[in-house]
């Protein structure tokens, strides 16, 4: 999300992982400690009430959004996000594009977040999972993942006033590139603390971004702001038409919180 700006700062931890992330990780061990609190499977639109689906806007990520029936399918228990060419041949408005967003947790609250979801990968469109506050405009973004393309991996990074306008991406290293396969299932997460941001796919810890002791001002923001959580697809003006439609499928998201002390999971 917002890549535009962050690829101008970012240096990238090139996270290389040898052996293949399973496509459903049924070693739930990496979940102790976390209680199951909110669980949405897209087995039929998604309630209103929980989920809203995004309008186009000014921001990159938001050019296209539309809440055309065209854009989005129910399909075997997943929503299917779609990048279209717009049907009416619109030239200052080419594509359209699915998306969604949830509220995600409060400020100060520890939360683990995970979305199972396979792309089709497409030249010119970027999928992504965003966590993005909710009552801000300052460039603050939780990438759980972008992938661009035909590329075999995805990104999952940060992006704050610290990484940015700062320029200190890699202090510490605010993005990691994480090899998979994004046609296939996985299950992309992260876990929010007041001092931490860590990342995992299929369960396996891939990236944390810590809280540093610094002047340098917005090198944490996360802690301190309510975050919604996107899903999405973002095209560039110059996207091939004749590589569409694209396809974004999510088959559930989860919310936990930590268990209590002598919770059995």
């Amino acid at each position: 999300m917002k890549r535009y700006t962050v690829l101008f700062f970012v240096v990238i931890s090139v996270v290389l992982l040898s052996s293949c992330f399973q496509q459903y990780n049924e070693d739930e061990s990496f979940r102790l400690g976390w209680s199951l609190t909110r669980e949405d499977n897209f087995n039929k639109m998604p309630e209103e009430a929980k989920w809203t689906k995004t309008l186009r806007s000014k921001p990159h990520m938001y050019r296209y959004m539309s809440d055309s029936e065209l854009v989005y399918e129910i399909n075997e228990g997943n929503i299917v996000l779609k990048g279209i060419v717009d049907p009416e041949g619109n030239p200052k408005l080419p594509f359209l594009t699915g998306g969604i967003n949830t509220k995600a947790f409060k400020a100060g609250e520890t939360t683990r977040i995970e979305v199972r979801a396979r792309i089709n990968p497409t030249s010119g469109v970027t999928p992504y999972i965003a966590l993005v506050p909710n009552n801000t405009n300052d460039n603050i973004v939780i990438d759980i993942i972008e992938q661009y393309g035909a590329d075999k991996f995805i990104y999952q990074s940060v992006t704050s006033e610290y990484t940015t306008t700062e320029g200190m991406p890699d202090n510490p290293p605010s993005s990691a590139l994480v090899s998979v396969n994004p046609s296939e299932y996985h299950i992309y997460g992260v876990e929010k603390y007041p001092d931490s941001l860590v990342f995992y796919v299929d369960g396996s810890r891939t990236k944390k971004y810590p809280r540093i002791p610094t002047d340098i001002p917005g090198q944490f923001p996360y802690n301190d702001l309510d975050f919604d959580l996107f899903i999405g697809l973002r095209l560039n003006k110059d996207t091939d038409p004749a590589g569409l439609p694209a396809d974004f499928y999510i088959d559930w998201v989860r919310f936990y919180e930590p268990s209590a002390v002598g919770e059995n999971l």
